[in-house]
């Protein structure tokens, strides 16, 4: 049995949803890493999901029509195990089921 929940939502306002390892993208100054530059990610050709950014592992997601604030849910196994992830692309006045909204996590 898979039970699904509301985690949240994310906000977009470059286009693109990139999924991705923090420990790749963010930087580390106590290693002396810098993290990859928002340029980058900007450039990157998102019509291919998988890509490197500055030689590391992401995903991006930028096909799914605008900006905007997005639910995301998430699929559990009776022990509680994170499944799946789910974004659902679509913006609040595009949709009449905004019940997502007053969702707790």
């Amino acid at each position: 049995m898979v039970e699904q929940r509301f985690l949240g939502v994310v906000e977009v306002d470059s286009g693109t949803l990139v999924i991705g390892d923090p420990s790749y993208f963010l930087p580390q100054a106590a290693e002396g890493k810098s993290g990859v530059e928002y340029q980058t990610v900007i450039k990157a050709d998102s019509s291919i999901p998988g890509v490197y950014l500055d030689d590391r592992p992401a995903l991006l997601l930028g096909r799914f029509g605008a900006d905007g604030t997005f639910p995301v849910f998430g699929e559990f196994d009776k022990d509680a195990m994170l499944l799946r992830v789910s974004v659902e692309f679509v913006d609040r006045d595009e949709t009449e089921d905004d019940s997502w909204s007053t969702l707790t996590c």
